[in-house]
């Protein structure tokens, strides 16, 4: 900020009276006089005299001030300017934090909201109580044939020599229908043809760990459906040489058609397992379905 000039002129070295709502104060220096003539404290009008004139005038109509005066006008400018830059920051400011708070606020409604409808409307609950879905270990063997009544598991037509003859079905006797990991020996049929599983063990079951849960939800909405629900569900599926799931079968009698397994088989379709060679997987899931409460 502006400071007065540290010497005054000679006229103004005396003693100085100044009026203020009718009332003489003083007397005040000259170099004091000029001090508050800056800080605002006087202004234009004021009055002042010399002490022993007892001649009042006002600062602007008094010769040895003018000049003060001037120089005192334009710091109040800077100041007055100075002033609103600073209150309009603090407004400024002031939007900002209120702006940070309502979106706390607003983000701290929402995460309750959202607590409470998942308490009220567990996607996993029945009618009366709250489903409990678990699934056991995944097992991973060759594709096989299914029952009687049910479609066979058959390997491609197209698929690449070495992998076994088009149209046989994985045998599951001792031997055979189990992969093979990484380092393992390959068997050979009675032909010598090798059959041994290409697909990568490990692979597969690192996707079938991160994706299973995808699957509860199908099993939630069943249970809505069928409220006292209280079942163990095996489901099959096989991973084509594609990467992709075209088939899954649920082993359970009163629920192998319908809107369970047409849910499984969309969700399962999304995997994204790797395309692979030879022999295909076959992945089993065992699911149990109940309720608490």
């Amino acid at each position: 900020m502006n400071s007065p000039p540290k010497e005054v002129d000679a006229p103004l070295s005396g003693d100085w009276l100044y009026r203020q709502e009718g009332l003489v104060l003083g007397p005040v220096s000259g170099q004091e006089l000029v001090k508050r003539l800056y800080e605002g404290a006087l202004d234009a009008q004021t009055e002042v005299t010399m002490v022993g004139t007892h001649h009042f005038r006002c600062v602007s109509d008094t010769e040895a001030l003018r000049l003060v005066l001037a120089k005192a006008q334009a710091k109040w400018r800077v100041d007055a300017m100075d002033r609103k830059v600073r209150e309009r920051a603090r407004k400024v400011r002031n939007v900002r934090l209120a702006a940070v708070a309502g979106l706390a606020t607003v983000c701290a409604v929402g995460a309750w909201a959202g607590a409470r409808y998942l308490a009220v409307h567990n996607p996993w609950r029945t009618e009366s109580g709250e489903a409990t879905i678990s699934v056991e270990a995944p097992t991973i063997t060759l594709a096989r044939a299914r029952g009687r009544d049910e479609d066979l598991v058959a390997y491609p037509l197209d698929r690449p020599s070495g992998g076994g003859r088009p149209g046989r079905t994985a045998a599951t006797g001792p031997g055979r229908g189990a992969a093979r990991g990484p380092g393992q020996t390959s068997e050979a049929d009675s032909d010598g043809l090798n059959t041994a599983p290409q697909f990568d063990r490990a692979a597969i079951m690192a996707v079938v760990a991160q994706k299973q849960r995808a699957l509860y939800p199908c099993f939630a909405e069943e249970a809505r459906r069928a409220p006292g629900l209280n079942a163990r569900i095996p489901v099959e599926f096989t991973i084509g040489n594609d990467g992709h799931v075209t088939k899954v079968w649920v082993d359970n009698a009163q629920y192998q058609e319908g809107p369970l397994p047409d849910c499984l088989l969309r969700e399962l379709q999304k995997w994204p397992f790797r395309p692979y060679e030879g022999e295909r997987a076959n992945v089993g899931l065992s699911f149990t379905v109940g309720r608490t409460g």
